[in-house]
């Protein structure tokens, strides 16, 4: 009786093991999938989809997907490493609830043409508009205005940033002093007395994932807030 028990019993007993934990695993392979298929390029990509109860995953629902790489360009996201978990993520619609992590090396262009570079970006809060806060040194955002200046043909030096927003420089051997903005997404300088007065230093789009809302300067950064969208670029 017994032998005939565990007999009917065990392939029951593999099909639940089986579920339990292979699911996870089959959704991470369905996660990268559709990572690749959104242009997600990185190295050392790992992806770990988890659910409470794992067969819910059958009804395409993960209560969080970690997602980890280095080197990464999605979208207009490029940077040098990504650690952000998703929660409440539907796979087969391709929803994500929420956000949570960090970015290092985050590639910006900038309205001349470069690049600026934030050292860190954590992101936190929905994923269609999770609120994205960049740290940038306070030398990087310099060169930035500076560099901007030249190109509108005024020659600035001793370019200084001082909190809450303040931005002086010599042009001509006169002090100015201006503020750093934010305005339709866009982080721009404005300086009074100068012409042109206001100058865009990183614009919003054009292959900016961010829309910036705030500017403050530190002793050493200068933190930008602003808001991404995830689930967009993410293709989830």
């Amino acid at each position: 009786m017994r032998s005939c028990l565990f007999q009917l019993l065990a392939p029951v007993v593999i099909v639940f093991l089986l579920l339990w934990f292979g699911l996870p695993f089959g959704a991470s392979w369905i996660a990268t999938n559709a990572l690749n298929s959104a242009g997600f390029t990185g190295t050392d990509t790992k992806v770990e989809v988890a659910a409470n109860l794992p067969p819910r995953i059958l009804l395409g629902h993960a209560d969080t997907v970690r997602l980890t790489s280095t080197q990464v360009s999605v979208g207009d996201l490029h940077a040098s490493s990504i650690d952000v978990t998703l929660a409440n993520v539907e796979l087969i619609d391709r929803t994500i609830g929420s956000v949570s992590g960090s970015l290092t090396g985050v590639r910006v262009p900038a309205a001349n043409g470069g690049v600026v570079t934030a050292e860190s970006v954590v992101l936190t809060g929905k994923g269609t508009a999770a609120t994205a806060t960049l740290t940038l040194s306070n030398s990087e955002v310099a060169t930035l205005a500076k560099t901007q200046l030249k190109l509108l043909g005024i020659n600035a030096t001793n370019v200084k940033l001082a909190a809450p927003d303040k931005l002086t420089l010599t042009v001509a051997g006169q002090t100015k002093t201006g503020h750093l903005v934010t305005k339709n997404g866009a982080l721009q300088v404005v300086v009074a007395g100068m012409t042109p007065s206001t100058m865009t230093l990183v614009e919003s789009g054009n292959g900016n994932p961010f829309t910036f809302t705030s500017v403050a300067v530190n002793a050493a950064s200068v933190t930008l807030v602003g808001t991404i969208d995830l689930q967009s670029l993410l293709g989830l």
